[in-house]
């Protein structure tokens, strides 16, 4: 079973959909996806651990200007954990009867007339890890999948421009961010023990429906956070070096956030998944 989910999901990858179509067979193919969804998240539940070989690289003396972070040069990477989050949706009526019982993480939006635009909306802490005190020594590694399923219609007279909005987001609490003299340059407010920060992988289209037109997209992908969380990220943070040690001293709880925005965009499934490494 599991095999023949991601064999849909990586055709569905590979051959983004775009057509017009009947809304019935849009409606059917939106619920298999769903529940193929549902299906995979529920199969690899168990499988958050994962053993890897340390690969023992030459020790060397570099430089920032050699390779851009010689703190982690030559380190070895270590699995840390999964963090999955639950599933975002835009539908109709959000019944249960049509998408499913809703998990502990899952939401809804209730989208009756899709002409009346979907405020910015934040779902915060739809999934979460926390890592024990000294589990990493300089970066904590993001690496995010995504995935973007919309069905876009138009039943009005005249063409119209549909759009859809997500971004995730990452979400770091610890102590050794409760000072008050600490100031979050982004707010200008004390940190107040947490930061909010972009972890890459947004998406946003905009498309030009003719009347009647209706279009079903699927994208799944991955992004890696480049800079991770690292002594670099906090530095250009404006936090001092006896700060930034007591954050990897202490545990650190990361929760995933989803912002999601809409408009003539009656249906629509949101994953974000991200694994963490360090060393």
């Amino acid at each position: 079973m599991k095999k023949l989910v991601i064999s849909c999901l990586a055709l569905l990858t590979m051959l983004p959909i775009a057509f017009a179509q009947d809304r019935s067979d849009v409606k059917a193919q939106v619920k298999e996806l769903r529940d193929a969804i549902r299906s995979e998240r529920q199969s690899s539940r168990g499988q958050l651990q994962t053993d890897a070989k340390a690969v023992s690289l030459a020790a060397a003396s570099v430089t920032a200007a050699d390779v851009g972070e010689p703190d982690s040069f030559g380190k070895n990477a270590q699995f840390m954990g999964i963090a999955q989050s639950g599933i975002v949706l835009i539908d109709p009526t959000c019944d249960p009867v049509d998408i499913g019982p809703l998990g502990p993480d899952d939401h809804c939006i209730t989208v009756a007339d899709p002409s009346i635009p979907v405020p910015s909306t934040t779902f915060n802490d739809i999934a979460r890890i926390t890592l024990p005190g000294k589990s990493a020594s300089n970066i904590v590694y993001v690496i995010s999948n995504n995935t973007v399923s919309f069905s876009m219609f138009n039943p009005g007279p005249a063409p119209t421009q549909a759009r859809i909005t997500y971004i995730p987001t990452l979400t770091i609490e610890s102590e050794a961010l409760n000072d008050p003299s600490l100031i979050n340059p982004v707010t200008g407010l004390p940190f107040n023990g947490s930061f909010t920060s972009g972890i890459g992988g947004t998406y946003l289209t905009n498309k030009t429906l003719a009347v009647g037109a209706s279009e079903f997209f699927t994208h799944s992908y991955s992004r890696a956070n480049t800079t991770g969380l690292s002594k670099a990220f906090f530095q250009g943070l404006g936090l001092p070096d006896n700060v930034i040690k007591e954050l990897y001293k202490k545990p650190m709880t990361l929760r995933l956030n989803v912002i999601v925005s809409s408009r003539w965009v009656d249906s629509a499934t949101l994953l974000l998944t991200a694994r963490f490494l360090g060393n």
